[in-house]
């Protein structure tokens, strides 16, 4: 009989709630959506004088918004590790200089000539030229 070994490179990954979104991304995500739908719903009321409509804005607007969120982001995740957008968002914020930087980060070289590149395109594309360079040189 074959034993099943567990699966512990799972173990300190955050779990994922919503369409495969994590509760720190949520968390983010309902902060934000909250405070857009309070504005919204403070705006009508000054408007309409119906106090509903706060309620409303109020609820609704981040139930839809992490629905909606946790769908864009489950198309945006794929293929990246766990926490990726987490921390490129940390990093992004620190460059601003709006939140002060957890990570060790730098903008040079390193010792064996790597870079660090945040962006959010796929890491394996050759376009066309390069290939044609790639055969051209023995």
């Amino acid at each position: 009989m074959k034993k099943r070994t567990p699966l512990t490179d799972r173990v300190n990954v955050e779990p994922a709630i919503i369409n495969g979104m994590t509760s720190t991304e949520a968390n983010y995500i309902a902060v934000v959506s909250f405070a857009l739908s309070l504005l919204v719903g403070v705006a009508l009321f000054i408007v309409t004088g119906f106090w509903p409509l706060l309620a409303v804005f109020c609820i609704g607007g981040p139930v839809l918004s992490l629905w909606y969120g946790s769908l864009y982001l489950q198309t945006v995740k794929r293929n990246r590790p766990d926490g990726f957008y987490v921390q490129a968002t940390h990093i992004w914020l620190s460059k601003l200089g709006i939140i002060r930087c957890r990570f060790n980060r730098h903008d040079r070289f390193y010792e064996i000539g790597a870079s660090i590149n945040l962006t959010f395109n796929p890491p394996l594309e050759m376009s066309a030229d390069s290939e044609e360079n790639v055969s051209k040189n023995p």
